[in-house]
C-alpha cells in the first residue's frame, strides 16, 4: 500500500535483475583471498551476487551510497538473500546505521557482550548480526544511539530457538528503526522464523542513516551470496 502514497511514504523497491544501480548503491570488499563485489548474476528473476574469497575474514559488502534517512521517520530494510551452502565459519549484518569507517567490516564488533559494543566508527545503528566466532554463534538483534547504552538480544524462532539461517535458504530480514528502538521480522526458507523482535535501543532522532549487508566468512571456506530483493520504506514527516 505504501507506493500507492507517495506522499506519505517514500518508497524503493530494487529488482536487482541488471547492472547494479551505483546512484543508489555502493560496494565494499576486504583486500585478499580475492573477495568479489555484488554485481549480477543471471538467474531465475535476476540477482546481484558477491563472494567472501578464502582469507579468514574476508567479507563482501553493499550499502545505500547516500546516507539520508531519520529515525523519526521509522526507515526499514527488507532484504531478500540466498544463505551460502554452509553457515558454518560465517557473520552476517543487516540494518541501518550511520556510516562506518569501513564499509566491509560490521558495526557491532561484539554482539555477545553485556552491554554489546558498537565501533568501525558507527555510532547509531540498528540491525540483525549473527556471528559464528562469538560464543553463542546464532543470530542476534541489537541497537545502539547516544542515549543509553547498546542493546541486543538473541532471535529466537516460535519454539523458542535461537535462529540461524539455513544453508542455501531464502532468507527475508526487516529491519525497522525508529528514535532508540529497533525491530525485525525474519522469514527462512519463506516460512516465518518468528514473531516480530524488537531492543529498545537504536538510532537517536536526526542521526542519518542508510541500509547496508555485510557478509563475511570465519574461516577459510568463501561464502558465495545472492541478493535477491531489496525494499527500503521510511515516513515523510518533513514540514520544512
Amino acid at each position: 500500500m505504501v507506493s500507492l502514497m507517495p506522499w506519505d511514504y517514500y518508497y524503493k523497491s530494487h529488482e536487482f535483475d541488471g547492472t547494479l544501480d551505483t546512484v543508489y548503491w555502493t560496494t565494499a570488499v576486504t583486500a585478499g583471498g580475492a573477495p568479489t563485489a555484488f554485481a549480477f548474476n543471471a538467474q531465475r528473476n535476476g540477482a546481484i551476487r558477491g563472494a567472501t574469497g578464502t582469507t579468514d575474514d574476508g567479507a563482501t559488502a553493499i550499502s545505500y551510497a547516500n546516507t539520508f534517512f531519520n529515525p523519526a521517520d521509522r526507515p526499514f530494510f527488507w532484504l531478500r538473500w540466498v544463505a551460502p551452502a554452509a553457515v558454518t565459519g560465517f557473520q552476517f549484518e543487516i540494518g541501518l546505521s550511520d556510516a562506518k569507517t569501513d564499509e566491509a567490516l560490521p558495526g557491532f564488533t561484539d554482539i555477545d557482550a553485556d552491554p554489546p559494543t558498537v565501533g568501525n566508527g558507527t555510532t547509531d545503528i540498528g540491525c540483525v548480526h549473527m556471528d559464528t566466532d562469538q560464543a553463542t554463534g546464532t543470530a542476534y538483534i541489537g541497537g545502539e544511539g547516544a542515549t543509553g547504552a547498546a542493546l541486543s538480544t538473541t532471535l529466537v524462532n516460535r519454539a523458542g530457538t535461537a535462529w540461524t539461517p539455513t544453508a542455501s535458504g531464502i532468507i527475508d530480514v526487516i529491519v525497522g528503526v525508529e528514535p532508540n528502538l529497533t525491530r525485525c521480522w525474519i522469514w527462512d526458507s519463506l516460512a516465518p522464523m518468528g514473531i516480530m523482535q524488537s531492543v529498545a535501543q537504536g538510532p537517536d532522532t536526526g542521526v542519518l542513516v542508510r541500509p547496508y549487508a555485510l557478509f563475511r566468512t570465519r574461516n577459510t571456506t568463501s561464502k558465495t551470496i545472492d541478493l535477491l530483493s531489496a525494499v527500503v520504506v521510511a515516513e515523510r514527516n518533513r514540514t520544512t
